[in-house]
């Protein structure tokens, strides 16, 4: 809780100060994302996609769409930042856009050391849908 309200008190801030400031200025470390060698990343350093056949300013990627990719959920509470823009979803919820493109992750599980081979192979398969739906009708996301 006291992280959301810190999260929400620092892009108020972020908000006012933009709002009084006539130039543009790069996304900020509330940014939703960062870009690092042209890709767009999340602050933990995932990559970012697109869905092709996402109209600009919606996100209609649902149901089967969604496996393996996820929404880079945003709040009712986050504001726009830059290029940044939260849009919502055909179920309610928000999520972020970049330029009008809606942002997703396609989390690819992180395996320990020594981790059973089982969960070896599920990691596998996670990072193999991620790649082949790179093929198809998804994008990196890039700056």
């Amino acid at each position: 809780m006291k992280r959301q309200i810190a999260f929400a008190a620092s892009s108020l801030v972020i908000v006012l100060i933009t709002a009084c400031s006539s130039v543009p200025s790069a996304p900020t470390a509330n940014s939703p994302a960062q870009a690092k060698a042209g890709v767009l990343v999340t602050p933990e350093g995932e990559k970012l996609y697109v869905f092709k056949k996402d109209p600009a300013g919606k996100s209609s990627c649902v149901r089967d769409c969604l496996k393996p990719y996820r929404p880079l959920f945003s709040t009712p509470d986050d504001k726009s930042v830059g290029d940044y823009t939260s849009i919502e979803r055909p179920d309610g919820m928000s999520q972020w856009a970049y330029k009008g493109k809606a942002l997703y992750t396609c989390p690819v599980s992180k395996v320990p050391a020594g981790a059973p081979e089982k969960v070896v192979k599920a990691a596998e398969k996670k990072a193999a849908d991620c790649a082949k739906g790179l093929q198809g009708d998804w994008d990196i996301a890039k700056s």
